[in-house]
């Protein structure tokens, strides 16, 4: 086998490589039996011809084209080895020639180069967030919200009751809607869904037994195009007037939401250790974003093009997959975020390299710090996950190298509020 080296340009490596076809006489005895099976050769049984025979058929060529699948990457691997290379992604393949040599080239990407600049500089300011009395009140007033109940009321309707109607609209002497008895809350914030400004309050201020004719200016995104800026008539019969009646705050409420609390200031106490703790969890969060963003903005990058094309290329396929699991068609997709697929592509270009460049710059400052866990910690909570654990889709070595990055992240949390935090 003869490799050819190019010269190292941005991190990105070129291999020619030409191998005689007795280096890879397994992978051609391989493919001929797969031809062998395909194809029908009169005096034999499938894949029972021998490799001479779909030579006479296909050519020398055609059963190195079906080797290639396997006979490539085997040539690559070797290669690889043979000239010492460390590789950091899937290298990129193209055929030059099947004969009288099979020879290839094949693109790798190198480990990428950081180099951190006035690390020890870099200050972050972010606030964190202390709970109020006012936050853990909003907190039981939601709660009360939950468990409150629905109860008639003979009075005129008002904005947050629940009414029941009958509902009937038309447009261009057409009808739209048509509901019998159906349930409405009236609350503004549903109008946007329903596209139609203002039926709220039309509706509130009724009363039971009572009937209504209103229009209605639809606007310019109704939800059926036809009847866009048309004015729609609305007639409506309301039966039923509801009120939600919420429980009373006291210590009884405090030991429906939680039978853990005594009393009602013990369940305000735990909404209040419950809600700092999730803004503890923001700050943290916050900080490694502001302190890793400055990192990569302050540092040099040399990443082969290849590695940013292959992470853009799964960032493609990852978007594609969530849009197609919406039941959503893509070219349908780009038309609702006005964009065209080149620049869809372009957008995930950017996000890949931002991505690969954090991944780098964390890594980079982690060993900058010298920010290492010791093996019976990993080890102790590898037990931990295992017990929580019954059928993962995950193997345990990936499992392992999620949770030593995990507590390497932690310890580099620390040091970063120790050397960046602003004081």
């Amino acid at each position: 086998m003869k490799i050819d080296k190019s010269k190292v340009e941005n991190q990105q490596l070129k291999l020619t490589i030409e191998a005689e076809n007795n280096e890879i006489d397994n992978h051609l005895k391989k493919a001929s039996s797969k031809l062998s099976n395909r194809l029908k050769i009169p005096g034999f049984r499938k894949g029972k011809a021998p490799m001479s025979i779909i030579e006479q058929i296909v050519g020398i060529e055609g059963i190195v084209e079906e080797s290639l699948e396997n006979s490539v990457p085997d040539l690559v691997n070797k290669a690889i080895q043979q000239e010492d290379i460390e590789f950091f992604s899937s290298p990129k393949i193209s055929v030059l020639d099947l004969q009288p040599k099979l020879k290839f080239e094949a693109i790798i990407a190198l480990k990428p180069i950081t180099k951190l600049l006035n690390i020890e500089k870099i200050k972050i300011d972010v606030e964190k967030e202390k709970v109020s009395s006012k936050e853990v009140n909003k907190v039981i007033d939601e709660i009360r919200d939950q468990n409150g109940t629905w109860a008639p009321v003979s009075r005129k309707a008002s904005m947050g009751d629940l009414v029941t109607i009958d509902f009937k609209c038309e447009a261009n002497g057409e009808e739209i809607m048509n509901h019998s008895s159906i349930d409405l809350l009236l609350d503004p914030k549903f109008e946007e869904n329903l596209k139609m400004p203002g039926l709220m309050k039309s509706i509130a201020g009724m009363e039971i037994n009572k009937t209504k004719k209103f229009n209605i200016e639809l606007p310019e995104d109704y939800l059926s195009e036809k009847y866009r800026n048309q004015t729609a008539e609305y007639n409506v019969k309301l039966h039923e007037i509801k009120e939600k009646e919420l429980p009373k705050v006291d210590d009884s409420f405090a030991k429906i939401v939680d039978p853990n609390v005594e009393d009602l200031k013990g369940l305000k106490k735990l909404i209040k250790s419950n809600l700092q703790a999730t803004a503890d969890n923001k700050w943290d969060q916050d900080l490694w974003d502001e302190y890793i963003k400055l990192v990569v903005d302050s540092s040099q990058f040399t990443i082969a093009e290849l590695m940013i094309e292959q992470e853009t290329g799964a960032l493609i396929d990852q978007q594609k997959k969530t849009i197609e699991n919406q039941k959503i068609e893509f070219d349908e997709y780009l038309k609702q975020i006005d964009q065209t697929e080149e620049t869809f592509e372009k957008e995930l270009k950017v996000a890949a390299e931002n991505r690969i460049k954090r991944a780098l710059a964390i890594e980079e400052v982690m060993s900058h710090y010298e920010i290492e866990v010791q093996e019976t910690k990993i080890k102790e909570e590898l037990e931990k996950w295992n017990k929580q654990q019954n059928n993962s889709q995950f193997t345990e070595d990936q499992v392992t190298d999620e949770i030593k990055y995990s507590l390497r992240r932690e310890k580099l949390l620390e040091k970063i509020k120790d050397v960046a935090l602003k004081s």
